[in-house]
């Protein structure tokens, strides 16, 4: 993917850029400037949204949803237990990896790993340049769009992925890319989540959380990247040549209805989660695939804000982390 360098005064310090420079300078063929219009956001519907290729991620950007990403890493870390993630790259003894972080965003999860892995070399690439200017000086950021063309000389040894659902217009085509830049026994893994559901028909099409989720399906394909069923995912990762798939499945009920306490403290978080990320999940969608109002929007999300908070609604999102490894050649 054809990376662009931010710029020094709005993103990180030289010392920062001078270090990844120094310690890797032949992973990245083109680096250039980030353009003045590219810095900053694009205000929409009371939301702001990334300028780089706009229109691409359909979900916003602006202070409410970064605060809100940062919550909701909480949640991936007590659901896979305090880790960053399930693949082997992530033990306390692994060797150094080269380490790419597909959609970033604030870039939480790439500053964690680069403290946890030192001697690792982490990139975070994202279509908004939003992450904090002070970070570990073995982690670099830089806008970039994940489905162009990748321009690394040379392999990365694990790439990781998280909530990309409702991101990505052709998923075959990008696991492919990943695989071809892993290095021989290097690791992609996907941490991702699908629209919310029920087993006992208590999220029923009448509730306006079902509406909403209907939404957020018909207007992510009306904008050619739609949700995707994660059970889909194992089979493009073994078309694509990996091997050794894992997969473990969690769900984040929609608030502290489930009985086990694990659960329901999942679904405490996740009820604050959803609740302040509805509407920004809803806004972009619907305005730009569907032609809804923002007026509209805001009805809905108020209305399915009630339902993710009503404890006689069972909904649950499915959650699903998938990691496999390129084979030895």
């Amino acid at each position: 993917m054809p990376l662009v360098r931010p710029q020094e005064d709005t993103r990180r310090l030289d010392e920062d850029i001078d270090s990844f420079s120094d310690s890797d300078s032949d992973s990245i063929e083109s680096t250039v400037c980030l353009p003045k219009e590219f810095q900053e956001s694009k205000p929409e519907n009371g939301r702001t949204y990334h300028s780089f290729k706009l229109g691409k991620y359909p979900f916003p950007n602006d202070k409410k949803e970064n605060n809100r990403l940062d919550f909701q890493h909480h949640i991936w870390s007590l659901t896979i237990n305090t880790t960053l993630g399930l693949s082997p790259p992530n033990e306390q003894d692994a060797p150094p990896q080269r380490v790419l972080d597909i959609g970033t965003g604030t870039g939480i999860w790439a500053i964690d790993y680069a403290d946890a892995h030192p001697d690792s070399t982490v990139i975070g690439v994202d279509l908004s340049p939003i992450q904090p200017t002070f970070i570990p000086p073995n982690v670099s950021f830089f806008v970039a769009d994940a489905e162009d063309e990748w321009t690394f000389s040379d392999p990365l040894s694990y790439i990781h992925s998280r909530a990309m659902n409702g991101a990505i217009s052709n998923w075959p085509a990008f696991i492919k890319r990943c695989f071809d830049n892993l290095a021989p026994n290097g690791y992609l893994e996907l941490q991702d989540l699908s629209i919310p559901s029920s087993d006992d028909e208590s999220l029923n099409p009448d509730t306006g959380l079902s509406q909403a989720a209907q939404l957020l399906l018909d207007g992510t394909t009306a904008l050619s990247h739609p949700f995707i069923e994660l059970a889909t995912l194992k089979p493009l990762l073994k078309s694509a040549g990996f091997t050794s798939i894992s997969e473990e499945r969690y769900f984040w009920p929609s608030n502290t209805w489930p009985r086990d306490p694990r659960l329901k403290e999942i679904g405490a978080l996740n009820c604050v989660n959803m609740r302040e990320g509805i509407e920004g999940m809803l806004m972009g969608v619907g305005t730009r695939g569907l032609g809804w109002t923002a007026e509209d929007i805001k009805l809905l999300a108020s209305v399915a804000r009630d339902d993710i908070e009503n404890r006689r609604i069972h909904a649950y999102w499915p959650v699903s982390v998938i990691y496999a490894q390129r084979p030895a050649e």
